[in-house]
């Protein structure tokens, strides 16, 4: 979905999900593109594969000094895009796992607080009787996050904002990838709402990125505080066909808004261009610009979803999605306690993509073409040099880094996978040759 983006220059474009083109499209923030573009519409790429049950590869490109994800974001060392020097999950102070918390670890104890009177009325099941004392018992876990990114002089301006969700009483927060992808500062609105008087004090935070994912959307942040109301983390599997959900963000900046619905749909999946997605929660509850990251609750007050997207179409309303949390688990703990997702498998090559067109107009071989080998990884140890152009991987031809990473996304670090290379020889001759390279695993750098 979009962020509310205090300059109001439609930052975002759409997202396309796989389904024909007349149909709708599903919003996705847009990211400034400057360096990134390339000559004669060859790409540089890094070839990685999916992997934790989440798709999309990561496309870095070693020219022009840009870094380019799949979906179009890049950060150039020009000053015409914003890069945060700790955005990249491996690159903040995560290289070690020492004294890192696990997702279990930071949930432990926690339950809701409810900051209701004593006349609160529950179901026979547990469940909160009315959606006024269930807001009332879980809207301090919700916060407001500006971004703020730096231009030309160093010049700081704010970018946009979104929302996210306490998960621990010392301030650990997760949003969406896109809320805080690239950004240089983020500042964090947390209310401490009284029981009583019902009014709230805002408090503002400067937070840290602990590690941010942008194949799954999910991003974890953290501020230095004590006593914060977490939320806790339901079971999304629990959930049905017309439960009644609640989604409490920050939509358009009006911060602490509810909107209520039901769960329209289960298990929709929101495809990347490697056509691997997110399982996610459809709802009918409103979601609008600056609700991403914030919270679905179901009516134990429990978080079942982040929120993340919604489809933007002349025809359509009332269709948004969460990402479910039981599959957010396992990447918010790889974030918290390590800095970056497990069990990626990675190539380890920088290349360019050689269409079939290109290729007939600039008289080159149809595939990757290989500028770079990345020596710290086990690829530096295979038969591959800088020069081959890759046709094949495992028997299947190829021709650009997506259809690499849907042969890899079953794969994992460790495994083998066979290269077939056109290579040059000294008489300028073209042969194949196929060998195997094994796979590494992808930690975000």
């Amino acid at each position: 979905m979009y962020d509310n983006n205090f300059n109001n220059n439609n930052e975002h474009q759409a997202f396309y999900p796989q389904q024909p083109s007349e149909q709708p499209q599903m919003a996705k923030p847009r990211k400034k593109h400057s360096a990134a573009k390339v000559i004669a519409l060859i790409a540089a790429v890094a070839v990685i594969g999916g992997g934790a049950g989440f798709g999309s590869s990561y496309l870095t490109s070693k020219l022009l000094g840009s870094s380019v994800t799949e979906n179009g974001g890049s950060a150039s060392n020009d000053g015409t895009s914003s890069k945060n020097e700790n955005s990249n999950s491996s690159q903040s102070n995560n290289s070690s796992t020492e004294n890192k918390p696990t997702l279990d670890e930071l949930q432990s104890g926690v339950q809701i607080t409810h900051k209701v009177p004593a006349e609160t009325e529950f179901n026979s099941d547990g469940s909160f009787a009315y959606t006024r004392d269930l807001v009332a018992a879980v809207r301090d876990s919700i916060v407001y996050i500006e971004v703020y990114t730096r231009q030309y002089y160093n010049a700081e301006e704010p970018y946009g904002a979104g929302s996210g969700i306490i998960i621990s009483s010392d301030g650990y927060i997760i949003t969406n990838a896109h809320v805080v992808d690239k950004m240089d500062r983020y500042v964090v609105h947390v209310t401490t709402t009284d029981p009583v008087e019902g009014s709230g004090v805002v408090d503002e935070y400067e937070a840290e990125l602990i590690g941010s994912d942008t194949d799954t959307d999910l991003a974890v942040l953290k501020v230095k505080a004590e006593g914060l109301q977490s939320a806790v983390l339901g079971d999304s599997d629990d959930l049905r066909l017309g439960d009644d959900v609640v989604v409490i963000g920050n939509p358009m900046g009006l911060e602490s808004s509810v909107s209520k619905g039901i769960v329209s749909g289960l298990k929709r999946e929101q495809y990347s261009s490697s056509e691997r997605g997110l399982s996610s929660i459809q709802t009918d509850a409103a979601i609008n610009s600056g609700n991403s990251g914030g919270a679905l609750f179901n009516m134990y007050g429990e978080v079942v979803g982040v929120v993340n997207s919604k489809l933007v179409y002349d025809y359509a309303e009332g269709i948004g999605f969460a990402i479910t949390i039981n599959e957010a688990k396992e990447v918010i703990n790889d974030l918290i306690s390590i800095g970056y997702v497990t069990g990626r498998p990675i190539l380890g090559v920088t290349c360019l993509e050689v269409s079939e067109y290109v290729g007939a107009i600039q008289g080159m071989t149809p595939g990757l073409y290989i500028t770079d080998i990345d020596r710290d990884l086990a690829v530096a140890d295979s038969e591959l040099v800088v020069g081959d152009t890759i046709v094949k991987v495992d028997d299947i031809s190829v021709t650009s880094v997506s259809e690499v990473s849907k042969i890899l996304a079953d794969m994992k670090p460790g495994d083998a996978v066979s290269v077939t290379v056109v290579r040059v020889d000294s008489l300028g001759r073209n042969k194949e040759v196929e060998f195997d390279i094994i796979l590494s695993e992808y930690s975000g750098s």
